[in-house]
């Protein structure tokens, strides 16, 4: 005959409710948490989620108009963004994680409405949500907002190149630019410096993207600040002119860079971490050589120093589109801290 101990048998029961319990949280904090997958799609890519009847009427010209107008001071017509369509029956899990989408919600009793989220089925994605009663007030809406939206996919871009960048924030070039100019990039160990002088220097990637040749560039000089004046685009571009004739040469003998006289750039001013910044984009060539391609400047006024600083990056990517490559350049420069 086999007794039982029921004290024992209670201890036991004890223990083992003791043991589930910390197992039960752990799966439901698992559980919890949500594991995003990475964004997809390439840089510049913008989804739209729209049916026919609204896109090929008021709503898709709206969108059209804004994301497809094209990227000032780049050597050959680029659009703001590339946009693919598809209706929402279409809207399938492999569309889900897609890094800019545009979803547009046309219904008699909707609201007008606009919400913006991000991470909602990947990692890094901005969804943007637009709901309208009619097409023709889905466009409105789109369109009294075309400036902020811009800025939210354009600013989105950026930090995602940003954040790869990031690891780049104590690199041997990010510290040498500190001691030098003051200033913090978060530049990769894949620049080297080309030219150098007290009051600039320019450094060069040089890669190749299926066997074509793609230069990367960043120039940063500084000079004494005078006047507002110095802001006048003319200005700027004559003093841009000055550093790269003296110290970007060419391939070929006596040749340098330059910007081309015929096209005047974009000036935008900006405000970068709460500094005011002047933004330049234009185009650049090689006098007495072959190469060209676009650039985009930013000036702003070290009042500590009593000094502009002028940092200045450059593409030459003669197989290729540039707008992308460009934007590397510009999320790059974005990261200057003092």
């Amino acid at each position: 005959m086999i007794f039982f101990n029921f004290n024992n048998m209670n201890n036991i029961f004890k223990f083992f409710i003791a043991l589930l319990i910390p197992l039960t949280f752990f799966s439901c904090d698992e559980m919890n948490e949500r594991v995003l997958p990475s964004c997809t799609g390439k840089s510049g890519d913008l989804l739209i989620v729209a049916d026919s009847i609204a896109y090929n009427y008021q709503t898709g010209a709206a969108i059209q108009q804004i994301f497809s107008q094209e990227q000032v001071g780049l050597p050959q017509r680029e659009p703001l963004f590339n946009l693919i369509q598809v209706p929402h029956r279409s809207f399938a899990r492999i569309f889900h994680t897609t890094r800019n989408i545009i979803m547009i919600h046309i219904a008699e009793e909707s609201k007008i409405k606009l919400t913006v989220r991000e991470d909602v089925w990947s990692e890094s994605q901005l969804v943007v949500s637009i709901y309208a009663p009619t097409d023709k007030i889905a466009a409105e809406t789109i369109e009294k907002n075309a400036g902020v939206l811009l800025d939210y996919f354009n600013n989105k871009e950026l930090a995602r190149l940003q954040a790869k960048f990031r690891v780049n924030a104590n690199s041997k070039n990010a510290q040498y630019l500190n001691e030098k100019f003051g200033l913090s990039l978060n530049l990769d160990e894949l620049y080297v410096v080309a030219k150098e002088t007290d009051d600039f220097i320019w450094l060069r990637k040089e890669k190749s993207v299926g066997g074509h040749p793609v230069s990367q560039g960043i120039m940063i000089y500084t000079y004494p600040y005078t006047s507002d004046s110095t802001f006048n685009v003319a200005k700027l571009v004559t003093k841009r002119d000055a550093y790269t004739k003296k110290y970007v040469s060419g391939d070929n003998k006596g040749s340098y860079m330059t910007s081309y006289i015929e096209y005047v750039p974009a000036q935008t001013e900006i405000s970068l971490n709460g500094v005011y910044v002047n933004e330049l984009r234009g185009l650049w060539h090689i006098e007495g050589g072959f190469m060209g391609g676009p650039f985009i400047n930013y000036s702003l006024v070290d009042e500590q120093n009593n000094r502009v600083v002028c940092i200045d990056g450059y593409v030459y990517a003669p197989k290729f589109d540039k707008r992308e490559f460009l934007r590397e350049q510009e999320a790059l420069i974005k990261t200057i801290t003092f």
